[in-house]
């Protein structure tokens, strides 16, 4: 564990050399021109890399984006995933000095509110041709259950327009209190792909409280929202 002392010092030293840096807010994985070879992302704000899981939490970790390769190929994209999580520095800082007001503007790794897996997907020759915003489902219940809400965000960030579509709740998914979501909003604009889909249901076997021991349950119920824009390699010539 920290000391007390060497929290304070990296308080003090932490926002007095980082002056510059605060006075503008990093990249987000959206700034990122699709296309840039992987040598020019700003790799002091994208950190520890790993192989992607379509989303989830990160697999095999990686010495740098250089070791793209060793990611599988998507069937879904054509694309390498390469999981990254923002740099929380300053994150660190404003929770050591309990600001509220800090910690919400530097709040690194989340949206909204809601925890979320970041990624960038990767074509053979190094070009960062996507990226993929994910909530993360290891959020606590109380937080998670509004994950879907993060889908409205995400079609501000690709763009307004986008055309959606309601899917049918398949066997076994019930409301959440009377509400059921499942839409998924996609669009292709020239080699482009955008997507988004949100979800809020319970899935078959989830209940808000259990009905063989009649008690509440805890994190029983899918909501979720999903972010994906990319550009499919071309495969002729």
């Amino acid at each position: 564990m920290r000391s007390f002392l060497s929290i304070s010092a990296i308080v003090a030293m932490g926002f007095a050399g980082s002056a510059a840096k605060a006075q503008h807010m990093p990249p987000k994985i959206w700034d990122i021109k699709l296309g840039i070879p992987i040598s020019e992302l700003p790799l002091n704000d994208f950190v520890d890399p790993a192989c992607g899981t379509n989303g989830g939490p990160p697999g095999r970790p990686l010495k740098g984006f250089e070791e793209f390769a060793l990611c599988p190929v998507e069937q879904s994209t054509g694309l390498h995933e390469v999981w990254f999580r923002y740099d929380d520095e300053m994150e660190y800082i404003a929770r050591a000095r309990r600001s509220g007001i800090l910690i919400r503007q530097y709040q690194a790794n989340s949206l909204a509110g809601q925890p979320i897996i970041t990624s960038f997907l990767i074509d053979n020759a190094g070009l960062v041709q996507g990226y993929r915003i994910v909530n993360d489902p290891r959020a606590e219940g109380s937080v998670r259950i509004d994950a879907f809400n993060l889908a409205d965000l995400f079609k501000g960030i690709a763009g307004m327009g986008i055309p959606c579509k309601d899917l049918p709740p398949a066997e076994g998914e019930r409301p959440i209190d009377d509400i059921f979501i499942k839409e998924i909003c996609e669009q292709k604009t020239g080699d482009q792909v955008v997507r988004v889909e949100s979800r809020r249901y319970y899935k078959p076997g989830q209940y808000a409280v259990d009905p063989n021991e009649n008690r509440l349950t805890e994190n029983q119920f899918e909501s979720s929202a999903r972010l994906e824009v990319y550009r499919p390699p071309h495969n002729g010539p």
